[in-house]
């Protein structure tokens, strides 16, 4: 992993409790979630479709962070990512398509993930949200 320590900033943040996976691809889905596990996400908990994502957000969760695909297959994880914002969850972003730009100008802020990508690529992108690695 790389040598992110923002830990020395008291705005760091641990990636501790539930991380949400919102990704329709399964195996992308199972990868990012060993990934965000490794990196210190104590429950992952992954969700194929937005109607799927919207009632866990709805029935109470509040993850420390999101993991949101950008395209569904179909659909667009823009009504996840508004609840989520709501509920001032940091997002990450992943998407597999170039140019996103136009296709994002409703989403709320967060950080972009390219696919594929690897557990250093999500690492760095976690640092640059505010998060410190997990220590041990």
């Amino acid at each position: 992993m790389n040598d992110c320590t923002p830990e020395l900033s008291h705005a760091a943040r641990h990636l501790d409790g539930t991380a949400l996976i919102l990704e329709d691809a399964l195996i992308v889905a199972y990868d990012a979630a060993e990934m965000l596990n490794e990196l210190g996400a104590h429950q992952v908990q992954t969700c194929g479709t937005l109607d799927e994502a919207l009632r866990l957000i709805e029935g109470g969760l509040v993850p420390t962070l999101a993991l949101l695909d950008i395209d569904l297959g179909g659909e667009t994880s823009l009504d996840a990512a508004l609840a989520l914002a709501r509920l001032q969850v940091p997002i990450l972003y992943s998407t597999g398509y170039d140019e996103v730009e136009g296709a994002i100008a409703d989403f709320p802020s967060g950080a972009m993930l390219r696919k594929p990508y690897t557990a250093e690529d999500m690492s760095k992108a976690l640092c640059g949200m505010g998060f410190s690695r997990r220590r041990g």
